[in-house]
């Protein structure tokens, strides 16, 4: 599979960041490599924001697919580059992201009718290798507090972060001179339009108002968009900031109410910035899903990987960056391999014959177009220092001839993030994650399943102060901790962390 994202193709209005005098060489070069290389791909999944809404000043209407797509006749024409991948692939799958979030049916059919049909995807696009171990493609946005899809929107779910990357629009466009674009300039292409770790640095300690109050009163200094200046919506309807502070104005409260918890509200805060926040919400996404490997977009930052996770997670990066750049932001994509492969080291499950979904960040090179693996960072863990990871990992594999269904389940030290899932068919896996809460206590917890039998008790402990433990289903079981390998039978490492334990039940670990 390929997989492509964060493009944000619109009709090159001079503060949109795709600008197709620049972007749309290397653009093409990737679809071409795609096109060149079909035989390898079952499906391309376009991982959103390859449309953009968002990118324009406050007085403009964003564009219509139709108008985006007669503004980029080689990329998105009857017989443009996209097109071309269509019709030499087959499957093309379309996840929207947040500055498409608001393309219609409608829409859709019109890109249809000019390059071909595409299917709509949904957030999460889930695909099974031949070995049954599952991949999850999602674009990310749902987990980053100023762009997710908010329900309080007056205005079709669109977010804070639409009336943010509006504003700095309006800044921007008053800043070019006659001739320039965005993409002359350094740093442009932030999710929300700008650097939100600064905005965040920049509140300290305060708590002297909510956090969506804090954000527009920031934008509307920084960018000197009038509270009352109308601004115009994809939907041709208008508004204002000093209204979408309304909207907004319980913003964290509410995400803290869906998390359960202020600190995953915080870090949902905090998701968008740089991405490497992001990958919390990757890995629990992995695990609730039993998937083995998780692709994102979104942030605009490639990820390779995690040093140490029970899971695979990449991010896509993204395909429009500014020409100052260049030397440091790549043009990137992601090649997936379903099936992977099963010589990956302390990472591999104990089934040696079921291969592992697989991702490599690929590039392109801006000066000749070529197409070559990148090599985008890798992140050390979910958990960022000074903080340290004393969670338990779990996997359950069902080999046992009744389904599994749970009991009960329990944290003695730290908090589920991942429950143990109600019920494990057969031939079926389930994964589970307990989180310690940072403190001196680390992680512990038990649960437990019946099948066709006796109920089956289950406990693992990563204490911060201790030794690790872990017992259940017969002592079949491997472990490890870190990024150490998976030991013997039974066998659980005395320190180290996070600790990692795979049980089968009804069969041997």
């Amino acid at each position: 599979m390929a997989v492509l994202s964060d493009i944000h193709i619109g009709d090159n209005t001079p503060t949109v960041w795709y600008q197709r005098s620049v972007h749309e060489p290397y653009l093409v070069a990737a679809l071409d490599w795609i096109v060149a290389h079909a035989e390898q791909f079952q499906e391309v999944v376009l991982l959103g924001d390859i449309i953009d809404t968002w990118t324009y000043p406050p007085s403009v209407r964003p564009p219509s697919m139709a108008a985006i797509i007669e503004a980029n006749p080689e990329v998105l024409g009857p017989a443009g580059a996209l097109s071309r991948v269509v019709d030499a692939v087959g499957t093309v799958t379309y996840v929207l992201g947040n500055h498409d979030g608001t393309v219609t049916a409608a829409d859709l059919d019109v890109l249809r009718a000019a390059v071909g049909p595409l299917q709509l995807g949904e957030p999460v696009h889930v695909r099974t290798g031949r070995t049954g171990k599952r991949t999850v493609f999602s674009h990310g946005h749902h987990w980053g507090m100023f762009n997710a899809p908010d329900p309080a929107s007056r205005w079709d779910t669109l977010p804070v972060g639409h009336f943010v990357t509006r504003a700095f629009s309006h800044l921007m466009a008053g800043y070019l001179a006659p001739g320039q674009t965005v993409a002359d300039f350094k740093n442009q292409g932030y999710p929300v339009g700008f650097d939100i770790g600064r905005f965040l640095a920049s509140l300290g300690t305060t708590r002297r108002r909510n956090l969506a109050d804090l954000l527009l009163t920031y934008v509307v200094k920084a960018s000197g968009l009038s509270e009352v200046e109308p601004i115009i919506l994809p939907d041709g309807s208008e508004t204002t900031i000093g209204e979408a502070r309304v909207v907004y104005a319980d913003l964290f409260t509410r995400w803290a109410a869906r998390e359960g918890s202020r600190a995953t509200a915080a870090r949902a805060a905090l998701a968008d910035d740089k991405g490497d926040h992001m990958a919390w919400f990757a890995q629990r996404l992995a695990l609730e899903h039993s998937a083995d490997l998780v692709v994102f977009g979104h942030t605009h930052v490639p990820i390779g990987g995690l040093r140490v996770s029970p899971i695979r997670y990449v991010n896509n990066g993204f395909a429009c960056g500014s020409v100052p750049d260049n030397a440091t932001k790549e043009f990137t994509f992601t090649v997936v391999d379903l099936a992977g492969s099963s010589t990956d080291g302390p990472t591999a499950d104990t089934r040696a014959a079921e291969d592992r979904p697989s991702a490599q960040v690929m590039k392109v090179d801006h000066a000749t177009g070529a197409v070559s693996v990148a090599a985008p960072r890798t992140l050390p863990s979910v958990v960022l220092a000074p903080a340290m990871d004393f969670s338990c990992y779990v996997r359950i594999h069902n080999d046992s001839p009744a389904p599994l269904r749970l009991q009960r389940s329990s944290a003695t030290d730290g908090h589920w993030v991942v429950p143990p899932p109600a019920e494990i068919p057969v031939g079926g896996r389930g994964d589970a994650w307990l989180q310690d809460h940072g403190g001196p206590a680390g992680s512990a917890g038990a649960f437990s399943y019946r099948g066709a039998g006796a109920e089956l008790p289950f406990t693992v402990g990563c204490p911060t102060f201790g030794a690790n433990h872990a017992a259940g289903a017969g002592g079949a079981f491997v472990a490890r901790t870190g990024a150490g390998k998976l030991g013997a039978a039974g066998k659980v490492p005395a320190s180290g962390h996070p600790l990692e334990v795979i049980f089968t039940v009804g069969g041997q670990p």
